[in-house]
């Protein structure tokens, strides 16, 4: 796929020396570090059977049935909240609700709410559940934290579909989409659609610029209309329109993962399901499945082996899809009856066994960090700007009036940065990377671009080792490694298994490889060559890493702190300190020990690079901060 380039250059402003040497690497305990027991994974295949009153808990990897959950009459859809690791089950024929535990597949909680419930969204919806009441034409918000209905109000036809983010989106029977805010307070544009509306789906609604987020409309004539919604808020501008096979089904979008941009139109006429890329503006492919598809979720049928699953309500069975090509895979069969309307896979981890404890590293109140190699002189600051869409470039000496020298635009949302002596990698939220001669130009244009994988898992963060290999996160169970020369055909030469969400990766002098499991709140730890199980570290956030000499820092966002870690780290590791910043999100050291970290400001539309100078201490406070140019450091990275 091509892209187009733009490259900004600015006039250099006013420079403070300030001696600055990079070495950046991520963390991770040495070779012979104490492994703790890793945590038990339990993924499970979730499927609504709205012919038997149950919901079955299938084996993703072979479909046998582990057991049936009894829930209310007519289960229809399916919506699972991952931050609480609860299923949500709305029940067309009883008027009610259910949660359901994954952990134990036990029904917790039943709440009654309007007259036949066929929709609900709980995966992208802040703090409540929205229901879509078909019969008693109305929504329905339960409080996720109470388990209790919360309010209910009337919608101007009867609904049939609800997304709900930044606001709610409802799609109506008389061919209209309504719009309400976060206070469900009737918020204009309304939509209405002449050729029969066959529903509306909303593609990352609840990340507010972290990923573009785009709204679909989906008519009988086989139109799918997409518009963009800036920031997932309102206005929205229509961006184009797709033609396919006209019939009746519908649209759904799996927001179930914060990067999930595809939609998938499921034609109960054809007994197609087609995935349309929001973020390239295509069509992935369309395919033959089973009679009168219903529902579909990305997952896993075994630990590496990506898929979409497909609910087939017309002849009880599951499909399997590859997430790259489309063609079925494998089929599940259910039992007589099932009529299965909803599908969800579900991955929660149990805890581990508890080790022998390892002796806790002595904390320090002040380390003193010696480098324990000649750095090379730090000539650039490179910035993954996220939904700016575009990598910075700052060039040496930095300080507070520091703006860019060179500004890449590409587009889409940028999420990885990293350089070497030849090369300067990008990726952006879908996977694809681009090569870049180092240092940035005016005229720097890709020497490469490919696209890690297929199948919807978004990029990650990015990392060069000493010999020219780049790493790429990939917010799944892997990282990729890959050998120059780059061209747009690379391939992983290496695939690093034993992770569950890989995001920001560090690597040590000693070659140990760290990553970020953002999904788990844990850093893995993988000694060379990476073929073995990790050691596995507790620690919240970590959505940046960088190590330095005897040093790892991690950027832990959720309690707005940079912990430092000892090394060699083992199970049993925690901070010796910690150093209070906003919004932390990515990190660098460079030789001398400065520390570098992107603050994003909790979001609040201010954001900043701000520089820590030696000695670092809890009590430690920024040197000066950078903002030209930045919206939302995602990764840093220093390179010559």
């Amino acid at each position: 796929m091509n892209r187009k380039f733009s490259i900004v250059m600015r006039g250099a402003a006013p420079l403070i020396a300030l001696a600055s040497l990079a070495v950046i690497a991520a963390c991770g305990p040495p070779p012979g570090a104490a492994v703790t027991p890793a945590p038990k994974h339990l993924r499970q295949l979730f499927v609504a059977e709205r012919g038997l009153n149950q919901v079955a808990v299938l084996d993703p990897s072979t479909g046998g049935v582990i057991r049936t959950i009894p829930v209310g009459k007519e289960p229809t859809k399916l919506s699972y909240d991952g931050d609480a690791h609860v299923l949500w089950v709305a029940n067309a024929g009883s008027g009610t609700v259910n949660a359901i535990d994954p952990k134990t597949d036990t029904v917790v909680a039943t709440i009654t709410v309007g007259s036949d419930p066929e929709w609900i969204d709980a995966a992208q919806s802040g703090g409540l559940v929205y229901v879509a009441n078909h019969g008693s034409q109305s929504v329905s918000m339960i409080d996720k934290t109470t388990e209790t209905l919360f309010r209910t109000y009337k919608t101007a036809a009867t609904p049939f579909m609800v997304y709900a983010g930044v606001y709610e989106m409802i799609s109506e029977s008389n061919g209209e989409v309504e719009f309400y805010d976060e206070y469900s307070t009737k918020s204009p544009p309304n939509v209405t659609l002449a050729n029969g509306l066959l529903g509306a789906a909303f593609t990352n609604p609840g990340l507010a610029c972290q990923d573009p987020a785009y709204v679909f409309f989906y008519t009988q004539d086989g139109v799918v209309s997409q518009y963009s919604s800036a920031c997932g808020a309102l206005p929205i501008t229509n961006v184009g329109h797709y033609t396919l096979a006209p019939g009746n089904g519908t649209i759904v979008a799996d927001n179930s993962e914060g990067w999930q941009s595809d939609v998938f139109v499921l034609n109960d006429t054809t007994n197609t399901v087609t995935d349309i890329d929001a973020m390239h503006s295509q069509v992935s492919f369309t395919a033959a499945v089973g009679k009168a598809p219903r529902g579909v979720d990305f997952g896993y049928s075994t630990t590496t082996n990506m898929v979409y699953f497909v609910a087939d309500s017309g002849d009880d069975t599951v499909d399997l899809l590859n997430t790259a090509t489309g063609a079925v895979q494998d089929r599940y069969t259910l039992s007589p009856g099932a009529q299965p309307y909803d599908v969800e896979y579900v991955d929660v981890t149990l805890p581990a066994p508890s080790p022998k404890p390892s002796p806790s590293p002595t904390p320090t109140a002040t380390p003193t960090i010696a480098p324990t190699a000649t750095p090379t002189p730090t000539t650039h600051l490179y910035v993954a700007n996220g939904s700016a869409g575009n990598v910075l470039e700052y060039t040496a000496p930095f300080s507070s009036s520091s703006a860019p020298s060179v500004n890449v635009q590409i587009g889409g949302n940028i999420w990885g940065v990293a350089s070497d002596s030849q090369y300067v990698a990008v990726e952006d939220s879908t996977g694809y990377i681009y090569i870049f001669n180092a240092p940035l130009t005016s005229g720097s244009s890709p020497v490469a671009q490919f696209q890690q994988f297929q199948g919807g898992v978004g990029g990650a963060q990015l990392l060069f080792d000493s010999n020219g290999n780049l790493y790429t996160g990939t917010q799944g169970s892997m990282v990729f490694e890959y050998s120059p020369p780059f061209s747009n055909a690379s391939t992983p030469s290496k695939t690093i298994n034993g992770d569950n969400t890989s995001f920001s990766l560090a690597m040590d002098y000693l070659g140990n490889l760290y990553v970020g499991n953002l999904g788990m709140n844990q850093m893995d730890v993988f000694a060379s060559p990476y073929t073995s199980a990790p050691t596995t570290v507790t620690a919240p956030g970590t959505y940046g890493l960088a190590s330095y000499a005897t040093y790892l820092f991690d950027a832990d966002a959720m309690d707005g702190l940079v912990d430092v870690y000892n090394l060699p780290m083992n199970a049993s590791s925690t901070p010796a300190y910690t150093i209070a910043n906003t919004d932390p999100h990515a990190l660098a050291v460079d030789g001398t020990g400065t520390l570098y970290v992107g603050d994003q400001h909790g979001g609040s539309g201010t954001s900043s690079v701000d520089a820590y100078a030696q000695p670092l201490s809890a009590s430690s406070k920024a040197a000066y901060s950078i903002t030209s140019g930045l919206v939302e450091p995602v990764e840093l990275w220093l390179g010559p």
